[in-house]
């Protein structure tokens, strides 16, 4: 990975977090490409076509993590593997807290990027199940 993409996969995961701290679900949509997969427990899995779909997708969970107190996401462990020259999966572990720093929830989930015009994008995502 070249020094502009490990920029961007950083970058991507600062701007989530302060998409995410807007609790606004077309922006935090803005992060993903269309089609978007999210593979989530069990057999849930979405795959979403439409940003309007994907801006609901995303603002059901930050509605859901504001009324459990959640204010901020965090991010840690970070771990990237290349895919080629054009795509990495990169690990992290989201940690949610609220206005006093207490950790309201945490998980782990990969993402699958795309580099496009020196942007990261993800297309899918994948919920470490069963850690």
């Amino acid at each position: 990975m070249d020094e502009g993409q490990e920029a961007a996969v950083k970058e991507f995961f600062e701007d989530f977090v302060t998409a995410f701290s807007s609790f606004d679900g077309d922006r935090v949509a803005t992060k993903f490409s269309l089609p978007y997969m999210a593979k989530g427990p069990g057999d849930v899995c979405n795959v979403f076509d439409l940003r309007p779909q994907l801006a609901e997708y995303f603002q059901s969970y930050l509605d859901e993590y504001h009324s459990q107190g959640c204010r901020e996401c965090r991010y840690s462990n970070l771990a990237v593997n290349r895919l080629g020259s054009e795509c990495v999966v990169a690990s992290v572990t989201w940690n949610l807290v609220d206005a006093s720093s207490v950790s309201v929830t945490s998980w782990s989930e990969s993402y699958l990027l795309a580099f496009a015009n020196g942007r990261a994008l993800a297309f899918a995502t994948v919920d470490h199940v069963g850690d």
